[in-house]
Formats: C-alpha cells, structure tokens, sequence
C-alpha cells in the first residue's frame, strides 16, 4: 500500500465533518481535531497563548486540562448531533452547553470522540472516494 493511501486526508471531511453513528438514532458529527480544520488550530493556538506558562511547566491541573479540551471540541470539533437524550430520556438540543454537559456525564464518550477526531483513519481519502462510489 502505498503512502498517500495511507496518509492523504479529505480536506472536506476534515471541515464539514464525518457522522458518528451510536446506534437506536443516536449520531454525532465531528469535524478532524488537527488537519485542515482551521476552527480547531486557531482555537488550539488561542489556547496555548492562554496558558502557556502552565503548559510549558505542566502544571495544569488535570481537572481542568480536560475541562479546556472539552471547550476546544464543543467550539471547533462537535458540529452536530441527532438523537441525544439526557439520562431521563428527554432529548437535547444540540448546543456549546448540552455538549458540555453530555461529556462532563459520559467521561467514555467523551474519551472515544476524542480519539475518533484525532485518528486519520476516518478522514482518509481513499476511504471517502470508496464511500462515495458506494
């Protein structure tokens, strides 16, 4: 296999997004947390800036760290949802505050959208150009 298939990534899929299907309806769209996704960069960069001191000295307390990525993901990566209820069964609008809130409730969700906007694989290129002849 060659490299680019591999490694060549869909700018599009990077921005507008790719859907994350939970089953019984439930689906979240995410945009790449890296790539062409200049939303999540320039968030990202703004971020650094903001606690560069306490980066550089890793000194920022977990707790917190996590709280900030939740924030970076809710601005620049969670594009949309449908299907998502609150532990009464009541559905949520999507919104900045209901992401954070279902991350803040559901620390494994949030862990595997995390590792799903950072992983290549679902925005390759071959693998969009295969889905679309599909």
């Amino acid at each position: 296999m060659s490299l680019y298939k591999l490694f060549k990534t869909d700018p599009r899929c990077e921005t507008e997004g790719v859907t994350l299907d939970y089953g019984d309806g439930v689906k979240i769209r995410i945009a790449r947390a890296g790539g062409s996704n200049k939303n999540y960069i320039k968030a990202m960069d703004r971020l650094g800036r903001k606690y560069h001191r306490e980066l550089g000295l890793d000194i920022l307390p977990e707790e917190t760290a996590t709280r900030l990525y939740q924030e970076l993901y809710a601005d620049s990566v969670i594009l949309g949802w449908e299907g998502v209820s609150d532990e009464a069964g009541n559905l949520l609008p999507f919104s900045r505050e209901a992401v954070l809130k279902v991350f803040a409730d559901l620390p494994d969700l949030w862990n595997d959208v995390r590792a799903q906007a950072q992983s290549i694989e679902l925005f390759r290129a071959d693998l969009t150009e295969r889905e679309a002849k599909n």
